[in-house]
């Protein structure tokens, strides 16, 4: 008697437990996160005003990631874990990049 391949398979996945997927794991690790500042700047108009600002914020030891809203005239600074930087160092950097600050506003990551 011949059993050609398709039918031998057929009869294999018909005769054999299904293969369940492996489960995912239960607890997931976050990294974790520091500080976020948002800055309020005045000036901040074109795509080179948040590049110099990108690079000015990002050149600091304590940041770890610099966003900036030019619509809105927001820096967003996510600061490392367990680093600081006080609102005096911030203003100096965004007037020496030609900024004027606004205000500051400091709050826990979300």
């Amino acid at each position: 008697m011949k059993i050609f391949a398709p039918a031998l398979l057929a009869l294999a996945l018909a005769a054999s437990p299904a293969i369940a997927a492996p489960e995912a794991p239960t607890t997931t690790t976050e990294a974790p996160r520091g500080d976020i500042v948002i800055a309020n700047v005045n000036g901040l108009v074109c795509d080179f005003c948040a590049q110099s600002i990108r690079k000015l914020f990002g050149n600091e030891a304590a940041i770890a990631d610099v966003a900036v809203d030019l619509d809105n005239g927001k820096v967003t600074l996510a600061l490392k874990p367990g680093k600081a930087m006080d609102d005096a160092a911030i203003e100096k950097l965004i007037r020496r990049a030609g900024y004027s600050l606004v205000s500051i506003d400091r709050g826990a990551p979300k």
